[in-house]
């Protein structure tokens, strides 16, 4: 902690402290100590992330920038529940619950905030279980918390039986990973949360539903955090979180193919989400926003599929870092590089529906987009315009600027890193790596191979919707989704001893269905069969016979009419 800011946080803390025994905010709580906890990742992190650019401010202004906002978020946005060492995250300003209670969102929201700023905020661990306090005695029929509440009853603030909300479920289950990796003592109850997350929010395919009592056929993407669900990867290995990432990069990939194809952008709500075709949701779906563009809960995708590719890089993040890309050229295109005109609602062609509505998150959430991409004009743009509030908004607006800060001043940390990896050091290089190419892995040599050359499918050549989507059990941790409807793959330089008939491998997964493609080898096409695959834990194989020239100068292509398999690799 600077110096100059010691007395103000011993001050703080002791008021905390008093307000603890008199039944104002909580120091102690969920299943940590009352004593403080040792943190592990202290505030500044000072991350370095796997792509992209950094606001080009001194790391040490970022850091204060940060600390400025996070004071002025808790001062006015963190309230006493109703009930001693219990607390909620208002949502003042945005009449989202009643005289200013709090959503499942925001709760989710500030259970990320403050164990990210631990270390810092000497009361951050007393803070949190304060939170969590809250959200386990206010859950639903499924163990999740209950969306919406009172803010002077604490009681249940919606109509029916009460229920969950996806994205505030997800970002209380990350917050507790966070908390565990910063003070240790939350693992039994981060894996029950995400056990009950698993079974109620997650649709049999593996797309996220919207409410935990939801349909199995709709989702959001405003709750494609990516990143957290790579975390409950690695955390939770009971359930098949993999899927889930999987599935959801496949929602983003299906969907911007066929309806954002140039600006990458996702509607508020989508249907046909267990389906290869999922589609905008018709204009009242739910919130009447409408609900078949970017509305308020899209605006927040840029800042959540550009923090996913600044921690997990353009190999493993590929879907994220190319629909970032494609998000923040088209805001900065619609806006003219001015942050204040990134307008809510805006139509999947990078158009506005309306410029009579403004919100300061509209623009705030393009941040890590703009990042990763590695525009620096547009970055630091955009780091200056955090500073301001130009439409005075409340709770949501302020609460997305002290997320989007953390990351852009470079202390968002990653919980599957060990704390040392997460240590200071250098900016990131501007340029991205891992670009695929047309060149196979490994050039095969001008000797007849004695064994079968192997050729990935993500260094093959893509076009028309294709795209590289991770893999955990393919051969290079990757496949290439979106094969038809104009889809294409073309592997190049494919090598033959001799001319003459062989035999290929296909390397493949074709969940839910089966599929056919046509295989084009030199010019000569054929059509063929993939067989429905169990799971996104199963990669399959076919053969396939064809002729080859010798020399390198051949290529495999294939193509389909409707959606084809996901490719791994080929083998010849």
């Amino acid at each position: 902690m600077p110096r100059h800011q010691a007395k103000r946080w011993t001050t703080l803390c002791a008021v905390l402290a008093t307000a603890a025994a008199v039944g104002g905010l909580a120091t102690t709580g969920g299943s940590a100590n009352a004593a403080a906890t040792p943190t592990t990742r202290p505030f500044p992190q000072h991350t370095t992330y796997k792509v992209g650019v950094m606001p080009s401010v001194p790391q040490a202004e970022r850091d204060a920038a940060a600390e400025k906002q996070y004071d002025s978020w808790k001062a006015t946005y963190l309230h006493a529940g109703c009930t001693s060492g219990e607390s909620y995250i208002s949502s003042k300003g945005d009449n989202d619950a009643p005289n200013g209670g709090p959503v499942s969102e925001g709760q989710g929201y500030g259970m990320n905030l403050v164990p990210l700023m631990a270390g810092y905020d000497p009361a951050a661990q007393s803070e949190f279980n304060a939170l969590w306090s809250f959200v386990k005695s206010h859950e639903d029929q499924y163990g999740l918390m209950q969306w919406k509440i009172d803010g002077k009853t604490c009681k249940y603030a919606d109509s029916g039986v009460p229920d969950g909300a996806t994205d505030g479920d997800l970002d209380i289950g990350y917050g507790l990973i966070l908390a565990d990796k910063q003070w240790g003592g939350y693992t039994a109850e981060a894996k029950d949360w995400l056990a009950k997350f698993y079974a109620h929010n997650v649709a049999p395919d593996g797309h996220l539903k919207c409410e935990d009592d939801g349909a199995n056929d709709d989702t959001r993407p405003s709750d494609f955090m990516i990143d957290h669900l790579r975390a409950f990867a690695a955390y939770d290995t009971a359930h098949d979180w993999n899927k889930v990432v999987q599935r959801t990069e496949a929602v983003v990939g299906e969907f911007t193919g066929s309806y954002s194809p140039g600006a990458g952008l996702l509607s508020d709500f989508v249907v046909n989400a267990d389906t290869t075709s999922p589609k905008p949701a018709p204009a009242n779906y739910q919130e009447n926003q409408p609900d078949n563009i970017v509305g308020y809960n899209s605006i927040r995708v840029p800042w959540h599929l550009g923090t996913d590719a600044l921690l997990y890089g353009t190999s493993t993040a590929a879907v994220s870092y190319n629909a970032a890309k494609l998000e923040s050229a088209c805001l900065k295109g619609e806006s003219g590089a001015d942050p204040q005109k990134v307008y809510p609602h805006t139509k999947l062609n990078c158009t506005p529906y309306s410029t009579g509505d403004v919100a300061e998150e509209a623009g705030d959430s393009v941040g890590p987009a703009a990042m990763a991409a590695g525009d620096q004009a547009w970055t630091d743009t955009i780091w200056t315009y955090l500073a301001t509030n130009p439409f005075g908004d409340g709770y949501f607006g302020e609460t997305i600027k002290t997320l989007v800060y953390v990351v852009m001043a470079g202390d968002y940390w990653n919980p599957t890193d060990s704390p040392s990896s997460s240590s200071p050091s250098a900016s990131p290089s501007t340029s991205p790596s891992g670009t695929p190419s047309s060149s196979p892995t490994g050039t095969p040599s001008s000797t007849p191979p004695s064994t079968p050359v192997s050729y990935e499918a993500e260094k093959a050549t893509l076009a028309g919707g294709a795209y590289v989507s991770s893999c955990a059990h393919c051969s290079g941790g990757a496949k290439i989704s979106g094969l038809g409807h104009g889809g294409t793959v073309t592997f190049t330089a494919v090598s033959a001893a001799a001319s003459g008939d062989t035999t290929m491998t296909v390397s493949y997964l074709s969940v839910g269905q089966d599929r056919t493609a046509v295989v084009t080898v030199n010019g000569t096409a054929q059509s063929v069969s993939f067989p429905q695959t169990p799971d996104y834990n199963t990669v399959a194989t076919v053969t396939v016979k064809l002729h080859l020239n010798a020399g390198s100068a051949n290529t495999v292509a294939f193509s389909a009419d409707a959606s084809g398999p996901n490719l791994d690799r080929i083998s010849v």
